[in-house]
C-alpha cells in the first residue's frame, strides 16, 4: 500500500512508478500503440498493444533483458501465412512473443473437419500461428495505488468466418517496489464448434544480458552439460539449435534462472508444469541475430499424446512469472 508519506513526496505516483499508452510515429513500427511501464525498483517494459499484446521489450536498471531483431517491430505485420507460412520470421521480435493459439511450430497442415466449414476440410498453419500479429483491444491500464503495483489488462482475438474464434485476455502486473512481471492468460473458444489449441511462450534474451557470460540454471544436469559446451558468442554460420524438455524433469521447483555474472544480474522464469508441459530451448547464436529463447509450451495433447480440443465456451488458463534481480544482493 502506498502510504500517505509517499503521497506528500509524490502525489501521482510518478516519482515511483508508471505506465503510458504512445504511438510510434517513425520507423518500420510506426503508428502502433506501445504501453510503456515503469516501477521504482528500475524495471521497464513495453507492451506491444497491436502486436499480440505482447512484452516487445523488457529492462532492469538500465540494462535491456530482451532480443531486438532485425525486423524493428514492424507494423503493421505481414499476413502470418506469407512465404509459404514463414513470413512470422519477417515479424519476429521482442522479448516475449505469443506462438499460438491454435498451432506453433513448422508451418503445418491441418484436419478443420470440428469446425464445419462449408469449403475447406483442412488448412495449412502457418509458423507458430498467427496471434503474435493481431491486434489488442485494450482493456485498461493504470498504477493500482491501494495495491502498489503498475497493470495492464489487453484481449487479441484469432477469428475467421466458418473458422475458429479464440480469444486471449491477457494482463500484465508488477509491483511499484518489485521487479517481477506477472502474466495472466486466459484463452476462450468464443466459438460454437470444438477447436484446436496449442500456445508456446517465446521468451527471448538477447544482448547485453545475453552473452559468452550468460548461463542457465536448473536445467536436468545431462542436458545443462551439453547446453554450456556452445561457444555463447555470435558465430556468422550459426543458425539455429531447438531442444525439447519435459517441463517436469526439471529439478528445481523454484524456476529457471538465467545469469549474468559479469553484468551482476539474473532473471528468473517460474510458470506450471502442468499448465505448460513442455519446455523448448532455442538457441540462435547467429551473428546478426544472436538470441537464446526459454519456451514454455502446451501443445495441445494430453500426457498420452491424445489431441486436447477446447469444446465451445470452454478456456484454459496460463501464468507466468519473470523475476530480474542483481546476482550480488
Amino acid at each position: 500500500m502506498i502510504t500517505t508519506d509517499i503521497r506528500r513526496r509524490t502525489p501521482d505516483l510518478r516519482g515511483l512508478a508508471d505506465i503510458r499508452l504512445v504511438t510510434l510515429e517513425d520507423g518500420p513500427g510506426r503508428g502502433q500503440r506501445l504501453l510503456v511501464a515503469r516501477n521504482a525498483a528500475g524495471l521497464c517494459f513495453e507492451v506491444a498493444v497491436d502486436r499480440g499484446f505482447d512484452l516487445s521489450q523488457l529492462s532492469f536498471r538500465g540494462t535491456s533483458i530482451g532480443f531486438h531483431s532485425p525486423n524493428q517491430s514492424r507494423f503493421p505485420a505481414i499476413e502470418p501465412s506469407a512465404e509459404d507460412g514463414w513470413a512470422f520470421l519477417r515479424n519476429f521480435d521482442g522479448f516475449l512473443v505469443t506462438c499460438g493459439l491454435d498451432h506453433f511450430g513448422a508451418p503445418a497442415t491441418a484436419d478443420i473437419s470440428s469446425l464445419n466449414h462449408p469449403h475447406l476440410k483442412s488448412v495449412r498453419r502457418p509458423l507458430h500461428g498467427r496471434i503474435a500479429s493481431e491486434q489488442a483491444r485494450l482493456a485498461g491500464y493504470g498504477v493500482d495505488d491501494e495495491n502498489a503495483f503498475v497493470w495492464c489488462e489487453g484481449i487479441v482475438r484469432q477469428a475467421g468466418v466458418f473458422g475458429e474464434t479464440l480469444e486471449l485476455r491477457r494482463r500484465f502486473t508488477a509491483p511499484i517496489f518489485g521487479s517481477t512481471v506477472e502474466i495472466a492468460d486466459t484463452i476462450t473458444n468464443l466459438g460454437f464448434r470444438p477447436t484446436d489449441h496449442a500456445i508456446l511462450y517465446h521468451i527471448n534474451f538477447g544482448y547485453p544480458f545475453l552473452d559468452e557470460a550468460t548461463k542457465v540454471e536448473g536445467l536436468p544436469a545431462d542436458f545443462a552439460g551439453r547446453f554450456h559446451e556452445i561457444d555463447r558468442r555470435p558465430a556468422d554460420d550459426f543458425g539455429e539449435m531447438v531442444d525439447i524438455l519435459k517441463s517436469d524433469a526439471l529439478p528445481s521447483t523454484t524456476g529457471l534462472t538465467i545469469v549474468n555474472e559479469m553484468l551482476g544480474l539474473k532473471a528468473t522464469l517460474r510458470y506450471s508444469s502442468a499448465e505448460l508441459p513442455s519446455l523448448f530451448i532455442w538457441r540462435a547464436y547467429q551473428s546478426g541475430l544472436f538470441a537464446l529463447g526459454i519456451e514454455p509450451a502446451f501443445d495441445g495433447a494430453d500426457a498420452q499424446g491424445r489431441a486436447q480440443i477446447l469444446a465451445p465456451g470452454e478456456s484454459r488458463k496460463y501464468g507466468l512469472q519473470v523475476s530480474l534481480s542483481e546476482t550480488r544482493a
